[in-house]
């Protein structure tokens, strides 16, 4: 997933640049992809005048409301939007960058289910986070939100 964020060309999945690609996106952790804004928690997204093209994750919380089962719990929405400028949108072999990075987040977050997964039925609905507790998946829209930037959201319900 963090290739498809760092690195901006259609061929950024190409097992060929797999050392050079791999020697790049190796040096970002997780707080650096924040600090340097890959990884927003806050929705602005502000370009500097001689800045390289990014793609962000924005994660943000909305929708809040009273737990049906304990008033000390609130429900809400967490929003994971995967912001693309269009002209890094199509990688090689056509595929959509924002899309595999939804495909990624959603992965993970089918990984950390508590509920068997078992050949037979369909994946689990629900997803459990250590310390926050179950979420849904609800959908993944897509935004256009001007010529140059569109954007899908992934939204689960908590």
């Amino acid at each position: 997933m963090k290739r498809l964020l760092i690195i901006n060309s259609p061929d950024c999945l190409d097992p060929a640049k797999d050392e050079e690609y791999n020697a790049i996106v190796d040096k970002y952790t997780v707080k650096r992809m924040i600090e340097e804004g890959y990884i927003r928690l806050n929705p602005k997204i502000a370009r500097g005048t001689h800045e390289e093209i990014k793609s962000y994750i924005i994660i943000t919380q909305d929708n809040f409301s009273q737990n049906r089962r304990s008033s000390q719990y609130r429900d809400y929405i967490i929003n994971m939007d995967i912001v693309c400028y269009n002209d890094a949108w199509v990688l090689n072999e056509l595929k959509v960058r924002p899309l595999m990075i939804c495909g990624y987040i959603d992965g993970i977050l089918n990984s950390l289910s508590d509920e068997t997964k078992d050949s037979s039925k369909t994946l689990p609905s629900r997803i459990k986070l250590t310390g926050i507790g179950y979420y849904k998946f609800l959908g993944c829209n897509l935004v256009v939100l001007n010529e140059d930037i569109s954007m899908y959201t992934l939204s689960y319900l908590g």
